[in-house]
């Protein structure tokens, strides 16, 4: 049997070229592991219980500030480990927080929370931004008779733009239309029981563009488009950042995302001229969120190190 580094490697697009993703080939260096300074339990680059880098890595990981506070409610079944949730909370602590169900919040308190879910009545990001956006759902989201989306999403959605874009209103970070988004992090079928639940139930939903996603690792029966959690919630911020303040007409970190074509259609009225090292919070979309794929990508790189990814189950799911 040939050995995985001796295979010959067939040409793919690598995903994640041009995003400002900082150089995590310092994660190649960590030698051992470390005790959690809370919890003192022994982990390799940060602690997935307590959400907190371990050894140098403190001094070393980038961190990032986000235009709104993310919470991610874990099934308890899903594997700590395993999880690439807890990336947001070592990134970006003071704007994540996990909870594992049931142990979570009483949205129904809190005014601008969304709840990023396919559900029947889910609104598009920039619908969000009061844009003239609908999705296009065909006959009954392609799903057969007697279903809904919130029941058995398996189509691509696309969002189109009903007319000309007119003046946009001036966003900042104090009048964004969300101040906090909840993910489920959970497989599809776990995911319907957490949104049963009435503290989450009421919640305004939220549908993202469809976006092929480049984890390796196969969830049985889900299409590409079906993406990690850390892959959502830079989508999500991605989208919001875009609607709120517009995209960079020099930033090329999207080429090769391998995000659908009604995202860069409706991107498109809103690519703006800016210099190419502005990265500011209200600046125009240039990689702000990019390192929430700091982990991720470190991971992906590891994998094809040693697999083609041609080869893996993963990659081969129906699009």
């Amino acid at each position: 049997m040939t050995h995985p580094l001796e295979a010959p490697q067939r040409s793919r697009k690598y995903p994640f070229v041009h995003m400002r993703i900082a150089d995590h080939s310092v994660l190649d260096t960590i030698e051992g592991r470390h005790n959690c300074h809370l919890c003192n339990r022994s982990r390799k680059f940060f602690c997935y219980s307590c959400y907190v880098p371990v050894g140098e890595l403190e001094e070393l990981l980038p961190r990032l500030e986000l235009p709104l506070q993310v919470d991610i409610i874990k099934h308890k079944k899903e594997i700590d480990g395993k999880s690439s949730a807890v990336h947001a909370a070592v990134l970006a602590p003071q704007h994540v927080r996990i909870h594992t169900f049931p142990d979570i919040p009483d949205y129904r308190e809190e005014s601008g929370v969304v709840l990023i879910f396919p559900s029947a009545t889910a609104l598009a990001v920039p619908q969000l931004f009061e844009r003239n956006v609908r999705l296009q759902t065909g006959d009954n989201y392609g799903l057969p008779k007697g279903h809904h989306m919130g029941t058995m999403l398996r189509r691509r959605m696309d969002e189109v733009e009903l007319e000309e874009p007119q003046a946009r209103r001036a966003w900042t970070l104090d009048s964004l239309p969300i101040r906090r988004a909840v993910f489920i992090d959970s497989t599809w079928n776990q995911s319907r029981g957490i949104y049963a639940d009435e503290r989450v139930r009421g919640l305004r939903t939220v549908v993202l563009q469809n976006r092929l996603s480049q984890f390796w690792r196969h969830q049985r029966g889900s299409p590409r488009w079906y993406l990690a959690t850390i892959e959502a919630i830079h989508q999500f911020l991605l989208e919001v950042h875009i609607n709120a303040w517009g995209l960079n007409t020099q930033y090329r970190g999207l080429d090769n995302l391998e995000i659908t074509e009604s995202f860069h259609q409706l991107a498109a009225p809103l690519r703006t001229q800016s210099a190419i090292e502005d990265v500011g919070r209200e600046a125009p979309y240039n990689g702000q969120y990019d390192n929430l794929l700091f982990f991720f990508a470190h991971m992906y790189d590891l994998i094809h190190k040693y697999y083609d990814h041609n080869d893996l189950i993963a990659y081969r799911r129906p699009i």
